[in-house]
């Protein structure tokens, strides 16, 4: 029996629609942390204010992921070096858990099929954890 991708589509989304608003938030930031431990094994993502710095001082487009935690100053430095998208989300703690590190406050991710499908899913997040 054939069934057809769009069915699959609406009824997964049929499927979201009915399920409690945390637990939506909860699948959305389970997609995130996958997303980011793939990166981050394949060398997509940059750890950290250095790499963070280099990689747009050589002017490659992208995102950050900015620490909730992390010093002023620190978020200030970055932003002041070029004018880049960023998203506030998770504390140090757990963004080092994602990647077996002990604390990243700073992660730069490059504006590629999978960082587009990343910052889509972040905006979600976000979009849903301000109501």
């Amino acid at each position: 029996m054939y069934v057809c991708p769009s069915c699959i589509y609406e009824k997964k989304f049929r499927k979201m629609m009915n399920t409690p608003e945390e637990q939506i938030k909860t699948q959305l930031e389970r997609q995130i942390i996958n997303l980011v431990q793939i990166g981050w094994r394949g060398r997509i993502i940059k750890i950290g204010y250095d790499e963070a710095e280099k990689a747009l001082k050589k002017g490659k487009k992208g995102f950050l992921i900015i620490a909730e935690d992390i010093a002023e100053r620190t978020k200030r430095n970055i932003l002041r070096i070029k004018n880049v998208e960023y998203f506030q989300i998770f504390n140090k703690l757990q963004l080092g858990s994602f990647i077996g590190k002990r604390e990243v406050g700073i992660i730069f991710v490059p504006e590629t099929k999978f960082g587009l499908k990343l910052k889509s899913l972040i905006a979600q997040y976000t979009e849903l954890k301000r109501r």
